[in-house]
């Protein structure tokens, strides 16, 4: 028996498997191997969006929340600032913001 001369690569056949190893290289950055699993996972993958979920809505209620403090201020300051004509709008769209987000057990009841 002869034995088989090991075949050369071509320089061709070098740039292909350059560019599988830098593919390969970018999915295992990417983590691909974690997402197809966790895909596979459907009680994995329920309980993350449930999770994040969670999140951007505690998110988004403290944002809001903050923002509209500062809107808050911003009147307020402009209120003491007694400019004409100014100030009395502002205090109008306060007290109009006031009235109508004011919880419920602090509005008065209209009688029937």
């Amino acid at each position: 028996m002869t034995k088989k001369q090991p075949e050369e690569i071509t320089p061709a056949q070098k740039e292909k498997i350059t560019q599988l190893e830098k593919l390969a290289d970018r999915l295992e950055r990417m983590r691909v191997g974690d997402y197809v699993t966790n895909l596979n996972k459907t009680s994995r993958l329920i309980w993350l969006n449930l999770v994040s979920g969670i999140a951007r809505g505690v998110g988004l209620t403290i944002g809001a929340t903050l923002v509209i403090a500062i809107i808050f201020k911003i009147i307020s300051a402009l209120i003491s600032l007694n400019v004409p004509y100014l100030s009395e709008m502002m205090q109008e769209v306060q007290d109009t913001l006031q009235n109508r987000y004011q919880p419920v057990h602090q509005q008065a009841r209209r009688p029937r």
